[in-house]
C-alpha cells in the first residue's frame, strides 16, 4: 500500500493518543480511505502489553472521530503459544 508519509505520521500521532506505549515501527496498515475531511484506517500495531488491532477515523488535524482498538494477543500468551508450537526453550 502506497501511503503518503505525512498520513502515516498523523496516524502514529493518533495511535499514541490511544495507547501511549505504542512501539515505534510496528504499524501494519491494512486499509486507508481518505475522504474530504477525514481518514478511515484499519491495521495492527504493538505496544508494551501486546498486539493490537485498530479501526480509527480521524480528521486531517489528528482529532479522533471514531476509535476501536482491541488487544488481540498479550505478549505472555503469545510467548507461551510459540514455545508450545515451536518447542522453544
Amino acid at each position: 500500500m502506497d501511503v503518503r508519509p505525512e498520513v502515516i505520521e498523523l496516524l502514529i500521532k493518533v495511535l499514541k493518543k490511544v495507547d501511549p506505549t505504542y512501539i515505534k515501527d510496528t504499524l501494519e496498515l491494512e486499509f486507508l480511505q481518505e475522504r474530504e475531511d477525514k481518514f478511515d484506517t484499519f491495521g495492527r500495531f504493538k505496544s508494551s502489553s501486546g498486539y493490537y488491532e485498530f479501526a480509527i477515523s480521524f480528521d486531517k488535524k489528528g482529532n479522533i472521530k471514531r476509535s476501536h482498538v482491541n488487544l488481540i494477543s498479550p505478549y505472555k500468551i503469545r510467548d507461551e503459544l510459540e514455545k508450545k508450537m515451536y518447542k522453544k526453550e
